[in-house]
């Protein structure tokens, strides 16, 4: 089994950059395996970036050290919440005001794998069209109600199933809030190694034409034959 992956995160105007970006495939136990991960910091916070920066690192660590796949997923689970709770004793160590979204998507062979809390999004597009695979966590008035890195008491959200056919988008709110989601469905269901990077530089482009200001983070990945 072969994945195509490909991934940006970039700083849009003169805000600092809160977010993080995992992308990594390697093979497991005789299968193969990417992890796509999008941890956004919450910007208000003075330490934002801490949360966000250290659970991809440790995720990241996680990935790599995996020596079977038996419950992959809950085991992903386990490793974020176990990630927010060394955020959260560090962070109050070190008095830091942090907090993230995180939002990663685990494809083993043909399956995929989700856990999320914020309001970084997962989409997949398929013959069925464009799916959204999480749900926000904010209020009527769009504040953020779910993130790790305040508190050991989390939410994740979790699911899985097939990933024949489809192409997976982890991003964070700076890309899905002006995009328009025809556009989306056909740059991820015209996804192909001729046209690798294409997608992640037009998509940002297109928001900021469209007057966003927030960081923009991204990351596609597919099975390919």
């Amino acid at each position: 089994m072969k994945y195509l992956m490909s991934g940006a995160s970039l700083q849009n105007g003169r805000q600092s950059n809160m977010d993080s970006l995992l992308l990594k495939s390697r093979t497991i136990a005789g299968e193969s395996a990417v992890l796509a991960v999008v941890c956004d910091g919450v910007g208000s916070l003075a330490d934002g970036a801490y949360a966000a920066g250290k659970a991809a690192v440790m995720l990241g660590v996680w990935f790599s050290k995996l020596a079977a796949t038996g419950r992959i997923g809950l085991m992903m689970r386990d490793a974020v919440l176990e990630a927010n709770s060394h955020i959260v004793v560090e962070a109050e160590k070190s008095n830091l005001d942090t907090a993230s979204t995180l939002s990663a998507v685990l494809l083993i062979e043909s399956d995929y794998y989700i856990t999320h809390i914020g309001d970084s999004r997962i989409y997949s597009a398929g013959d069925d069209g464009l799916l959204l695979h999480t749900s926000d966590d904010v209020t009527e008035s769009g504040r953020l109600t779910g993130y790790i890195g305040k508190s050991e008491d989390i939410l994740l959200q979790y699911s899985e199933g097939s990933a024949k056919g489809r192409t997976f988008l982890v991003c964070s709110d700076g890309l899905y809030n002006r995009m328009d989601e025809s556009l989306l469905a056909n740059k991820m269901n015209n996804w192909n190694k001729r046209n690798r990077n294409e997608p992640i530089k037009s998509l940002p482009q297109y928001v900021i034409k469209q007057g966003e200001k927030d960081n923009i983070t991204l990351a596609l990945i597919k099975i390919i034959h």
